[in-house]
């Protein structure tokens, strides 16, 4: 298992510095590719949580219609959209994904799946198209990488220090050891990329620190809800594309967490 996760991430890894970088001294990918593969694996994890859920074709195709509909409107339109997603990604990933995990409900209408879906990947892919914009690949890469480190963390060190269940409810395997491992590695990882003058969007140690903390607690909530859709929809993955790592959406729970509210904190320093 543990080999099929790791070839599994070191593949997943290198398409995306492909997407981003394309063959260094040779091309570059066009911009519309990279917005085109957001796009699609966003879509791919709305699927991925119809089909949990067992909504119908018609549920699927306006869902789907709906999310594309918003993504191409915040793509297309001349608007800068940023501070209706900076509050929409607060107020998900601060106020009502908390809310829900402390909560647990356990019968969900539909509408309120499609709901959670369009506040939860409509600011991410809006967040990653911005920052690869504003920042380029290379700080993009360093940005989705504190969701990588922060899952890494919370693995290593929960497997061999983890003896206190996180929420055991919704994840049994995640442990307050884990998190707590996890806070540290992306601690060392920022305060390597600062040492290093790598990244633009850390401008004092004070924002290594907040940075760390702040997008690791939220990489775990991201990996928490998705969890607790799999757990209300009685299903260990959210697919199965994936050997040793589920479906899209069990790849990117921490990623859409972390780019929307990264992308509420850099922008509230620009």
């Amino acid at each position: 298992m543990l080999i099929h996760r790791t070839m599994t991430a070191l593949v997943l890894f290198f398409i995306t510095c492909f997407l981003l970088f394309g063959i260094p001294g040779i091309f570059r990918m066009p911009d519309m590719v990279f917005v085109s593969m957001s796009w699609l694996l966003c879509i791919a994890a709305v699927f991925e949580l119809t089909k949990m859920y067992k909504f119908n074709l018609i549920w699927q195709i306006g869902l789907l219609a709906i999310i594309t509909g918003l993504l191409m409107v915040l793509y297309f339109i001349p608007y800068d959209a940023s501070q209706i997603i900076r509050i929409v990604s607060i107020l998900t990933w601060c106020l009502i994904v908390p809310v829900i995990l402390f909560k647990q409900p356990q019968n969900i209408p539909k509408a309120v799946i499609c709901g959670l879906a369009i506040i939860i990947f409509v600011p991410a892919f809006y967040s990653i198209v911005v920052l690869q914009g504003l920042f380029g690949s290379l700080q993009l890469i360093s940005i989705l990488a504190i969701a990588w480190v922060a899952d890494t963390g919370a693995y290593f060190v929960g497997r061999k220090f983890g003896r206190h269940k996180l929420i055991p409810s919704i994840s049994p395997n995640k442990t307050i050891e884990g998190a707590i491992g996890s806070v540290v590695f992306v601690i060392i990882y920022l305060l390597i990329l600062k040492s290093l003058n790598i990244t633009v969007y850390l401008p004092t140690y004070f924002a290594v620190f907040k940075f760390a903390i702040i997008l690791t607690i939220v990489s775990i909530l991201g990996d928490l809800m998705e969890s607790w859709f799999k757990r209300i929809a009685k299903v260990k993955d959210s697919g199965n594309w994936l050997p040793g790592h589920g479906g899209i959406f069990d790849r990117i729970d921490s990623l859409i967490a972390v780019l929307a509210v990264a992308f509420a904190m850099i922008r509230g320093l620009i």
